[in-house]
């Protein structure tokens, strides 16, 4: 193996962990939430968020 072939597959390389470390990040980065805020025309009342961990009484 030449010189010229080392560097690039060492580049290769290095370029495939860096592009899979960026892709794992983003998929182990927390979600963005959106707050909601009560629009004057919307007709209905916004509730908050519940405790995702109780039992509702529609939950299976």
């Amino acid at each position: 193996m030449t010189r010229r072939k080392f560097v690039q597959k060492l580049i290769q390389t290095g370029s495939a962990i860096i592009a899979g470390t960026c892709w794992l990040a983003k998929k182990a980065a927390p979600r963005k939430f959106v707050r909601a805020i009560k629009v004057k025309n919307y007709p209905g009342s916004l509730r908050s968020l519940r405790d995702i961990s109780k039992q509702s009484k529609w939950g299976g």
